[in-house]
């Protein structure tokens, strides 16, 4: 059996030309529509999490803590996430959020050791909250 071996330029210009055609053909925007009630974020939850960061990617792994990347209004650009997938239920309270830089946050949805990471992550959430609100109080 003879494996074809497709160069990434050559996969590349693929896709492109069947996207072309796609969208020559009208047919490059399909809708979908959604029947599935999504929780409502805190955004309170979300701003406590971007303070206790201090503006640093709060990933004990990061390769940039310090980001020198910044949105367009001169905040550090980093994502807050639910350590435990806010769809499936995870909670909505900084205790239980992390603060983390694009790369760091993709990692943690869908890098290959992403559940070793969230666990790593849950460690690092819940020690920083606990530094700033106290060891008793959730």
């Amino acid at each position: 059996m003879r494996v074809r071996v497709v160069s990434d330029e050559a996969a590349y210009n693929a896709a492109c030309d069947a996207l072309w055609e796609r969208e020559a053909a009208g047919s490059h925007e399909v809708r979908r529509a959604t029947t599935t009630g999504r929780r409502d974020r805190d955004d309170a939850a979300r701003r406590a999490v971007l303070r206790r960061s201090e503006g640093r990617c709060e990933s004990p792994e990061c390769l940039l803590p310090d980001l020198p990347y910044r949105t367009t209004t001169g905040a550090p650009l980093l994502e807050v996430g639910h350590i435990d997938n806010h769809a499936a239920g995870g909670r909505d309270y900084p205790s239980a959020m992390i603060a983390l830089c694009p790369n760091c946050h993709a990692n943690k949805t869908r890098g290959a050791d992403h559940d070793e990471l969230r666990e790593r992550l849950r460690v690092v959430a819940l020690r920083s909250h606990q530094a700033l609100r106290g060891k008793g109080r959730d």
